[in-house]
Formats: C-alpha cells, sequence, structure tokens
C-alpha cells in the first residue's frame, strides 16, 4: 500500500467517525448514513431503515439559523440546532446535493445504503451531525450578547436602532444621556411618536428607513443639545429594510470646546495688545500690528509733534477722522477744542458763513445776535476739514488766505478776527489729479500738503483684518451683552474679502452680524451675499501663492523701510537692525530706498529712480 493510499484510508476511517448522511430534504427521510451516523442513531442494522432520522429528530426540538436554514431554496446551505431530549445538544450542518450526485457515491468503507432509491425528483440533502458540550452553545451565545451590549452601552456615541416598520427596539445609554429620554419611554413605540412629541426635530432614522440608503443631518434635542445623526439600513436577504441603525454625535461639547478655545484666542490678543503697548490703540479705534498701522502711527506721532498744516489721505473707511483726532489728541493743543467740517455736507451757499460765522441782519434768517464760525469755535484747538475736496474754488481762495495766517472776517462783518487754530485737512480724492482737471487749486494744495498722513485701505493689511473682527466681535458684544465668534471658515471668506469700504465696512459687517445671527457660531452662510460671492470669485486671495525668497525679501524690505523711516539715517537704521552700515546701505540700494533728509522730513521713504538690481 501506497503512503497516499494509507493516508486516504485514515481519512476515510475518520469521516465515518463523524455522523453524516444524505436524505431527502423534504421529510429527512434517510437514504445514506455513515457508521458514525449509525451509531448516533442506535441502529446496527446493516440498512437502518429510512425513517431512522425522522424518529431521532422527533425526540427533541430543531431550531434553524440564518436566513436558510430551513432549506426551502434549492443550491443553498445552513445550520440546524437540535436540542435531544435527553439533554443533549447537536450542530447539524446541511447543504443541499448536485442533481446528478447518487446516494451510492458517498458509500465508504463500513457505509450502507438503504435498499429504496430515492424518488423521482427529489431534492437531496447531505448533512453531517455534531455533539455540543454541555451548555457550550449557550455560554458561546451568552458570551457574544454580553460583548455586544458592553460595546452598545459603553460606546460614547448614540445608537437608536429600529425595525422595518419604523418601531424602536434598542437605545443605549449615551441616547439616553444626549436626548434626555429613557429607553422604557421609547423602545416598542414607532420613531415618530417622540418626534410628534417634540424629543427632536428631525427623525433621521426614518428617513433611512424611507429612502433605503444611508442619511446624515443634523439634529436638535429638546434639551438644547446638537448633534450630527448617521443612519443606516441594514437588509435582510430579499431586500427588505430589517433593522436601521443611526449613530448620533453629540457636538454641543464640541461647539462648546470651540467657544472656549475662541474666549482664550480674545484672551490672547487681549495680553498680547497690553505687551506691545497698543492697548491705547485698540481703545481709539486704531488697531493693528502690520507694518502698514505701524508706519501710520509714527507719521501721526510726528504730526502731533509739530504745528504744521497736516492732510490725511485715504480710502473711504480708513479712519482718516480718527487719524485727526489722535494728532489732536496727542498734540500740546489737547485740552482745547476738536472741530470737525465735513465740507462735503454743507451746502457750498452755506459753507462760508459756517467756516468764518456771520454778523446778526448778515442776510435774511440770520439770527440777531450773529453766529461764530467753526475757526472761532476751534479756537486754540484744532479744525479738521473733512473731505477737503468736495469745497468749491471760491471757498478755496478764502482759506488759502486762512493757511496764510491773515484774520478772518465773518459774513456781513468789518471787524478782523485773529484765531489761533491749527488745520488738519482729510481726503479721498485724488487731489493732485483734480489740481491737473483744474477743479482744485494748485497753491492751496502745496499749501495743505506740509505734512502727509496716508492711511492703508484695509486690503493692503490682512494681518490686521481678523484682528480687527475679534475686536469689534468684543466691543460691540459687550455693549450689546451678547458672545459670538467666528467660524473658522468665516474667517477664510472674511481674508479673502477685499472690503471696499475698509475698516467702517468691517465694523458694520460685525454688528450686523451680532445682531442678526441666531447662534453662536457665525457660519460662512450668515454672511451677507456679496460677501460670499466675492470670495467665491476670489478663492486664493487670503492665501497668496508666494515663494519662500520673495517673502524674506519683502520681510526685509519693510523691516529696513520701517528702520529707516523711524531713525531717519543709515548709521541709526543699522543699530537698530543690528546690522553694519555699509548692509543697510547695500540693501537700501538694492530695494530703492532712501531716506529723505530735508528740513521739514516726515519720515517717509521715497522711492529711488535708478534703482540698481
Amino acid at each position: 500500500m501506497t503512503a497516499n493510499a494509507a493516508l486516504e484510508a485514515r481519512l476515510h476511517a475518520v469521516l465515518a467517525q463523524l455522523p453524516g448522511g444524505v436524505c431527502v430534504a423534504d421529510d429527512w427521510r434517510l437514504l445514506y448514513a455513515n457508521t458514525g451516523l449509525r451509531a448516533l442513531l442506535d441502529s446496527a442494522d446493516a440498512e437502518p431503515p429510512a425513517t431512522a432520522m425522522g424518529r431521532w429528530l422527533a425526540q427533541g426540538a430543531l431550531e434553524g439559523f440564518g436566513a436558510h436554514d430551513a432549506g426551502e431554496i434549492p443550491g443553498q446551505r445552513g445550520r440546524l440546532l437540535f436540542r435531544h431530549g435527553d439533554g443533549a445538544t447537536y450542530l447539524i450542518h446541511w447543504w443541499d446535493a448536485p442533481a446528478d450526485d447518487t446516494p451510492a457515491a458517498h458509500a465508504g468503507a463500513g457505509d450502507s445504503a438503504p435498499g429504496d432509491g430515492a424518488p423521482d425528483g427529489a431534492r437531496l440533502r447531505c448533512f453531517t451531525v455534531q455533539e455540543l458540550p454541555p451548555g457550550g452553545l449557550e455560554r458561546a451565545a451568552r458570551q457574544s450578547l454580553r460583548e455586544l451590549d458592553s460595546v452598545l452601552e459603553f460606546i460614547h456615541d448614540g445608537i437608536w436602532v429600529i425595525d422595518g416598520q419604523g418601531v424602536t427596539r434598542r437605545i443605549n445609554r449615551a441616547m439616553e444621556r444626549i436626548a434626555g429620554i429613557r429607553a422604557c419611554e421609547v423602545v416598542g413605540r414607532h420613531v415618530s411618536e417622540p418626534l410628534r412629541e417634540g424629543r427632536f426635530k428631525t427623525c433621521v432614522t426614518l428617513r433611512a428607513l424611507e429612502t433605503r440608503h444611508t442619511v446624515t443631518l443634523f439634529d436638535d434635542y429638546s434639551n438644547g443639545k446638537r448633534c450630527l445623526n448617521t443612519s443606516t439600513p441594514v437588509f435582510d436577504e430579499d431586500g427588505r429594510v430589517w433593522r436601521v441603525i443611526a449613530a448620533i454625535r453629540d457636538i454641543t461639547e464640541l461647539e462648546n470646546l470651540q467657544t472656549k478655545l475662541s474666549n482664550l484666542e480674545v484672551e490672547a490678543l487681549a495680553y498680547r495688545l497690553r505687551a506691545q503697548g497698543l492697548e491705547g490703540e485698540s481703545k481709539s479705534g486704531l488697531l493693528g500690528q502690520s507694518l502698514l498701522v505701524q508706519r501710520v502711527r509714527q507719521d501721526i506721532a510726528k504730526a502731533a509733534q509739530a504745528e504744521a498744516m497736516t492732510l490725511i489721505l485715504g480710502e473711504t473707511g480708513t479712519g482718516k477722522s480718527m487719524a485727526a483726532k489722535l494728532i489732536h489728541d496727542m498734540s500740546a493743543r489737547a485740552d482745547k477744542p476738536f472741530v470737525a467740517v465735513n465740507c462735503g455736507a454743507i451746502p457750498p451757499a452755506l459753507m462760508e458763513s459756517e467756516l468764518f460765522g456771520y454778523e446778526g441782519g448778515a442776510f435774511t434768517g440770520a439770527a440777531r445776535g450773529g453766529k461764530r464760525g467753526m475757526l472761532e469755535l476751534a479756537q486754540g484747538g484744532t479744525l479738521l476739514l473733512d473731505e477737503v475736496g468736495e469745497l468749491s474754488l471760491p471757498m478755496q481762495a478764502k482759506l488759502l488766505h486762512v493757511l496764510d495766517g491773515q484774520p478772518i472776517y465773518r459774513v456781513g462783518g468789518t471787524q478782523p478776527i485773529v484765531v489761533d487754530t491749527r488745520l488738519i485737512a482729510a481726503t479721498n480724492q485724488p487731489l493732485e489729479k483734480m489740481v491737473a482737471d483744474g477743479r482744485f487749486r494748485e497753491d492751496l494744495f502745496y499749501r495743505l500738503r506740509v505734512l502727509c498722513v496716508e492711511m492703508p485701505p484695509l486690503r493692503e493689511r490682512r494681518d490686521d483684518i481678523l484682528l480687527l473682527a475679534w475686536y469689534f466681535l468684543r466691543k460691540i458684544g459687550q455693549e450689546t451683552g451678547t458672545t459670538k465668534r467666528l467660524d473658522p471658515r468665516t474667517e477664510q471668506i472674511f481674508l479673502a474679502y477685499a472690503w471696499p469700504g475698509n475698516v467702517r465696512e468691517l465694523q458694520s459687517v460685525i454688528q450686523s452680524l451680532l445682531t442678526l445671527c441666531e447662534r453662536q457660531n457665525i457660519l460662512p452662510g450668515d454672511l451677507p451675499s456679496y460677501m460670499r460671492e466675492a470670495a467665491e470669485e476670489a478663492p486664493e486671495a487670503a492665501a497668496p501663492r508666494e515663494s519662500l525668497t520673495s517673502a524674506v525679501e519683502r520681510l526685509e524690505r519693510d523691516m529696513l523701510s520701517a528702520a529707516l523711516a523711524e531713525t531717519g539715517s543709515t548709521y541709526k537704521a543699522a543699530h537698530r537692525l543690528g546690522i553694519s552700515q555699509s548692509s543697510v546701505v547695500r540693501k537700501a540700494r538694492k530695494y530703492g530706498l532712501q531716506a529723505a533728509a530735508a528740513p521739514g522730513w516726515t519720515g517717509r521713504i521715497t522711492p529711488r529712480t535708478d534703482r540698481v538690481k
């Protein structure tokens, strides 16, 4: 006997001891039984009767497992649990025999087949019988159930299970905590009933049951919790929804963490402002950390120390009036009046009487005792001529006489009045172009532009956008008793938006959001539509692409420019930057910078026309 033949003989001997056989699928009528099955059935006959299997099964209870355990569908397989009357438990594995299989084909050494064959067209079933240790299946099932219960009960997310009819089958402890309900209140009831009772606003499990696919939605519960719900249907073998399992994650905790983080950021901002000496600027409205804002502060400080005529240029909403008030407050005239006149808001026919005043009876409707003009009201202090580009040409000529130090005359008066008032002019119009067009006097333009302060637009100081937004959120929020924060996606839109109205527009948008937004977290959908559309048109505005080399050069140029502007000499700039004077001279030539040394220098850096590359 060869080795393979010996192994085959041993295999047949082992399989003969594993109870198994072939029967008719409809009634378990036995067609074939091996040695092990005959021993199990207590059948010593060489050919056990066909009814032996049926008699054995009648002595206990047969239970099914799985989708097709009853064997109703040809070509399937399954498992059956048989509990014998004597207390033993058996596991029967069965499978449909191929159509061309015959009982004789399964016969082996020591095996036998019954004498009568299978009826024509009968479906045959092959099976094996395995005896289980006492209590083994029950212990394994209980262990599996305990593990499943532990997973469901101790998972942090809520679990809600309904059946194919929408009836709640189970919820876990986390679901009770999140929704503020007890399992006994909802289990066994249709899931729509707690929905009608107002327990929650959206029934995600019911939507998944109706749509037959996974559904994810936000839901607000009656106890104030906001959750993210994902509901998934489970199908049976016929394609029907058997169960729907919903996983509910409480995002209220996440939002609370975001609120705490936002508050910490605001507190860190306040400490940073104090550390950098910017607390005073934040109270006055000149808030920012960019180099452009630092340059403006330097220009304002220099203008406050002088008594010369000052011209403030900048787009609308950049804070020109605020800069003029800062110059006045930091000057020696701080304890005297500060008067502001909007030249664009006063009709040209009334501008002279408003500026110079009038005597009683000077014109129809004039007050009997006359009226002092703005120049007299600002005696000893500062007069701001806002929107000075709106003055008519005749009025520009009269203003030029005042700037030349000549006394003024009230309308209808003959008595000269000497005023000691410092004039500051501000405009958002291009005065140089107006001079070229003949709409502004050239001599007045040069008389006004002794000192010049340029207010940069907000789009050129994007580093300050979120700083200003957080400041206005906190300031206006304290005034109105509301606390809100910007979602990170909203902050990206703030950075991408061009802000044509500058700081004034930013403040107005924040005030509107604090008033209209109902939630604490301001989302992109809460913003005005024009801001969202503008951000979509320029998606890369908030994150411009720049190489490392150009970024380093830009930083070096800005630091060098700021040092030269503040110190006024290459020697002092070198000392401040910690480099040699020759390096300052070389780098200034590289970037086309030079410090103006003429009298009345304001610290501004002018570009060279002979830039060396």
